[in-house]
């Protein structure tokens, strides 16, 4: 995915959260000792996110990795107690334990492959079969560019992909989907997709041949961002990342209509030029590529490499796994 340089500070336009001195690995999942804070800016109605809950680099979560493996998360998934995490230069995807023990038997690789995959995105449909589905962001498909949609099965083997009916050309083919949320409504499969360059929401049906494009959703105002890089649900709360503006966006999507409305944003936390959380007001978490629900109230972001030129702080949260509780 292609993205501009994050320049460095939010600044005095952003209440950062006070919080604790971050480490490489928090202690996973104690809700009590990291409660996120609630500083809200009323003008601009965004709320400043607290120090994570738990984060750590996902080569330090699987055994036999070092620090020259590259893993550029682009999605995650959360199903009973695991992350389901997808890079776009691999092929296998990561399944870990959400407390995230480092080099652990319990995170492994699932699949096959090689070489650069574009994944760019995951979601889950239990709905029998239960089914994992994995986009493509654009492929090729004679003169045109269409995001591709690859489905397995709840063991994580690949069965077969389905286009998405939905076109980009080769100007903007890297701009493609960013990310997918399966939705069962009526008795019918569909696919919500996310583009990247517009923040336009594709709504897809499940079809013998292809996903067939029946509806489109445009965002509120609320969620106007640089980029868009990812989306994901949990019941009718629908979630939207962008790693320009390391911003998170929640709204409501309807349950009668394909439309989204209210929305609140939120502010992945600063600090320093060491990477620390706190004071600083340095721009960290800005590469965040995938978010899901573990709860109403806790949701787990996985963070790309940061490109060459981006400053060299950001690379203390990049490919890693981080979860953060909302206010």
């Amino acid at each position: 995915m292609k993205r501009k340089t994050i320049l460095a500070a939010i600044g005095g336009l952003l209440l950062t959260a006070s919080c604790t001195k971050q480490q490489d690995q928090l202690a996973p999942l104690d809700a009590s000792a990291h409660k996120a804070s609630a500083n809200v800016n009323q003008s601009l109605a965004i709320v400043s996110l607290g120090a994570p809950v738990a984060e750590a680099k996902v080569y330090k979560l699987l055994p036999g990795y070092d620090k020259s493996e590259k893993f550029e998360a682009s999605g995650v998934y959360y199903l009973n107690g695991y992350f389901y995490v997808v890079c776009d230069n691999r092929y296998k995807i990561a399944k870990i334990k959400s407390t995230l023990p480092i080099n652990s038997s319990d995170n492994t690789l699932l699949g096959s492959g090689s070489g650069d995959s574009q994944f760019e995105g995951i979601t889950y449909n239990s709905t029998a079969p239960a089914r994992f589905y994995v986009v493509e962001e654009t492929v090729q498909n004679g003169s045109t560019y269409q995001p591709r949609i690859r489905e397995y099965d709840a063991a994580m083997s690949y069965l077969s992909s389905k286009w998405a009916d939905y076109y980009f050309s080769s100007s903007n083919s890297n701009k493609g989907f960013e990310g997918i949320a399966s939705v069962y409504r009526g008795g019918v499969e569909y696919m919500l997709g996310l583009v990247e360059g517009t923040g336009k929401i594709p709504v897809l049906k499940k079809t013998s041949t292809q996903w067939q494009k029946v509806a489109e959703i445009t965002l509120p105002a609320s969620a106007s961002f640089g980029d868009y890089s990812d989306l994901t649900l949990y019941g009718n709360k629908i979630a939207i990342t962008s790693q320009e503006d390391s911003r998170l966006w929640i709204g409501t999507l309807s349950d009668t209509s394909w439309s989204v409305s209210g929305g609140i944003t939120y502010s992945f936390p600063t600090g320093n030029d060491q990477g620390v959380v706190g004071p600083g007001g340095k721009v960290l978490y800005a590469n965040v590529e995938g978010v899901s629900f573990l709860s109403a109230t806790r949701i787990v972001v996985v963070s790309d490499k940061a490109k060459s030129d981006q400053p060299s702080y950001q690379t203390y949260k990049d490919q890693s796994v981080h979860i953060f509780d909302l206010p």
